[in-house]
C-alpha cells in the first residue's frame, strides 16, 4: 500500500501569517489551496536504502512532520512526485517518504521542491483583488465553485474597514463570472430562495450595516465569539495561530479570531466542501458549509456566534451545526438546512472520555433538520482524549498520521480535535 499524499496541512508555524488586514485571508487561501509554498534552493539530495529521499535546503524550510512535499525537475524522473515528510533532522534538512516507490539509487539532476497545495485552481478573481472563486483541479460534477468575498462596499452601502474582519463564503454549483450568484437555476449554499443575493450583499451603513450571511471570521474584537459585535476593532497585537487542513474535496481552518496568544482564546473550526455522503448525490450534492451564520444581524448588534453554527464539534448542539443543501430530490432549489454532528458530547478533546495516551479519533457523522442521515465529515475527527495541545501538532498512531490542534470547549477549557492525514506506509 502506498503512502497517502492527498491530505495536506499548513500552519502559522510554517511562517505563514493570517494578519489583521483585509486581503489576508485570501492571500492565505491562495497559497494553501492553489500555489503551495516554494522551498529555497535544494543544495543536496540523495536516496537512502529504504527508498526515502533526503534533501538539504539553502535556508530554513519551516516545514513540519507529515506535510506533503512536491519535487519537480529531478532526474531520474521517478523523483518528480509527492512525498510525506517522514523526518525533520534539522532546520534545513528533510527526509521524504515517496508516494510511489523509487527503484533508482542515485540522483543525477537536483530540481526544486515546495510544500504542495491542497489542489485547487483560481477560477475567477476580481480586479480589486478582494474576491476569489476556487474549484478543485479535475473536478467532478459534485465539486462546487467556492466563492470567497472580502468586499466591504458596494458603492452605496459600506461596512467600515476597522470593523471585524471576515469573508463572505459560499458554494455555487456553476459559475460563468465572479458575481454569478443571481441565477435562480443554480444551487447555492447557503440558499434563501426568496433572496439569492442574501449571502453576498451589503445593506445599510454604520452600526446598522448587514454584510452578507455566512462569514469566515479571522478578526473579531476582544469580546470574541460569545458577544460578537462586529464594530469592536480586532486586537492586532501578537500572532493569529491557525491550522489549515484538507484536500480537493474539503477544506478546514481552525484559527484564533480574537488574536490572543493565550492557550484558550477563541480558536474555532470552519470548513467547506464535500462530505462522505451516504445518500445519492446526483441531484443534491454532498456539500457542507461550517461557518457562523449571521443572517440579518447588523454589525452593531451583539449576537453569540456560539449559537449559529460557529463552533463545529464543540460547545453546544446549536453551535455544532453545519449547513447542507436540503435533501429534496424533487427540486434542488430549496432553502438550506442545518445538520448536527453525532458526537459523544460537545467537548471534543476536553472531556477525555477514553483517558489514554492513544489517539482517540472518531469520525463525525451528521444528520440534518429533516432527520436524514447525510454521511460524515471528511478529515476532521472528534477527539476522545485530551492531549493538551496548544497549536498545530503532528501525531502518529501506528501508521496513521494526524494533526491535532486546540479549540474552545463549552466550559472554556482548551479542547482539541484531530485531522486525519492518511497512512504512512
Amino acid at each position: 500500500m502506498a503512502t497517502d499524499v492527498d491530505v495536506q496541512y499548513f500552519s502559522h508555524l510554517n511562517g505563514l501569517t493570517l494578519g489583521n488586514n483585509w486581503g489576508d485571508l485570501i492571500r492565505l487561501l491562495d497559497k494553501a489551496l492553489v500555489t503551495g509554498i516554494d522551498f529555497t534552493s535544494i543544495t543536496a539530495a540523495s536516496i537512502d536504502a529504504q527508498g526515502d529521499v533526503h534533501i538539504t535546503l539553502y535556508a530554513a524550510h519551516n516545514a513540519m512532520l507529515f506535510q506533503v512535499v512536491e519535487l519537480t525537475g529531478f532526474a531520474p524522473a521517478s523523483l518528480n512526485q509527492k512525498y510525506r515528510i517522514k523526518g525533520v533532522p534539522s532546520a534545513t534538512k528533510l527526509i521524504l517518504k515517496p508516494h510511489t516507490a523509487i527503484v533508482e539509487t542515485s540522483i543525477t539532476t537536483v530540481g526544486s521542491g515546495k510544500l504542495a497545495s491542497l489542489g485547487y485552481d483560481i477560477i475567477f478573481r476580481d480586479t480589486n483583488d478582494v474576491k476569489r472563486v476556487y474549484r478543485a483541479k479535475n473536478p467532478t460534477a459534485q465539486h462546487p465553485f467556492i466563492r470567497v468575498d472580502e468586499t466591504i462596499s458596494d458603492g452605496t452601502n459600506t461596512y467600515i474597514s476597522s470593523y471585524a474582519k471576515s469573508a463572505m463564503v459560499g458554494l455555487i454549483e456553476d459559475m460563468t463570472h465572479i458575481d454569478d450568484y443571481l441565477d435562480q437555476n443554480k444551487l447555492q449554499l447557503p440558499l434563501d430562495t426568496g433572496d439569492f443575493a442574501k449571502n453576498w450583499k451589503i445593506a445599510g451603513t454604520g452600526t446598522s450595516v448587514v454584510r452578507g450571511r455566512c462569514k469566515l471570521y479571522w478578526g473579531l474584537g476582544t469580546s470574541g465569539y460569545s458577544t460578537a459585535d462586529e464594530t469592536t476593532a480586532p486586537n492586532n497585537t501578537g500572532v493569529a495561530p491557525f491550522s489549515l487542513c484538507g484536500d480537493k474535496h474539503a477544506v478546514y481552518l481552525i484559527n484564533e479570531v480574537t488574536r490572543h496568544t493565550s492557550t484558550v482564546g477563541n480558536k474555532s473550526l470552519k470548513g467547506f466542501g464535500l462530505i462522505n455522503t451516504c445518500l445519492a448525490d446526483d441531484v443534491i450534492p454532498a456539500w457542507f458549509l461550517a461557518v457562523p451564520d449571521r443572517a440579518g444581524i447588523p454589525a452593531g448588534t451583539s449576537y453569540s456566534l456560539y449559537n449559529t453554527g460557529g463552533m463545529p464539534t464543540t460547545y453546544s448542539a446549536a453551535a455544532c451545526k453545519v449547513l447542507v443543501p436540503k435533501y429534496n430530490v424533487a427540486t434542488k432549489l430549496s432553502n438550506s438546512v442545518g445538520a448536527t454532528p453525532i458526537v459523544p458530547d460537545y467537548n471534543t478533546g476536553l472531556s477525555n472520555l477514553f483517558g489514554s495516551s492513544n489517539v482517540g479519533a472518531l469520525e463525525i457523522p451528521i444528520y440534518d433538520d429533516d432527520l436524514f442521515l447525510r454521511g460524515a465529515l471528511k478529515h476532521v475527527c472528534y477527539s476522545g482524549n485530551s492531549r493538551g495541545v496548544i497549536n498545530t501538532t503532528p501525531v502518529v498512531a501506528g501508521a496513521s498520521m494526524y494533526v491535532c490542534d486546540n479549540t474552545y470547549g463549552s466550559g472554556g477549557g482548551a479542547a482539541n480535535l484531530y485531522f486525519y492525514l492518511g497512512e504512512l506506509e
